[in-house]
């Protein structure tokens, strides 16, 4: 989506670093949460030998669409993740101090394991 000149779309394939959790907001509205891993390239080693580094990156998934993601991943399935950046903040309650995350809101889930594969 482009809003007055900005984009903000975040597109991942990788792999569940875990199990999903669901968790429910006050107002009853269900969240699904998985962190997926990607691979980038690193450094070069000793040897003059590529390296490669892995980034988590914590997805959620709202209402109908985290429903699903919780019935159908696993820890190891590969996903294509599609959404936006969404940063929040708060103040942490044993140090005071100010904190944040940001985190990879999804619109579109595609599941690129076979259905049925739960090996």
């Amino acid at each position: 989506m482009n809003v007055k000149g900005t984009v903000n779309r975040v597109e991942l394939i990788g792999w569940l670093g875990g199990e999903p959790t669901q968790r429910f907001l006050p107002s009853g509205v269900g969240v699904c949460d998985f962190s997926v891993a990607t691979k980038r390239f690193g450094s070069k080693d000793e040897q003059g030998e590529q390296t490669f580094d892995t980034e988590w990156t914590t997805i959620e998934a709202w209402n109908g669409l985290g429903d699903i993601c919780q019935d159908r991943l696993h820890k190891g399935s590969r996903v294509r993740v599609v959404g936006s950046l969404h940063t929040r903040s708060w103040e942490d309650k044993e140090s005071g101090q100010r904190r944040s995350k940001t985190v990879v809101r999804a619109d579109e889930v595609l599941f690129l394991d076979a259905y049925g594969n739960d090996e």
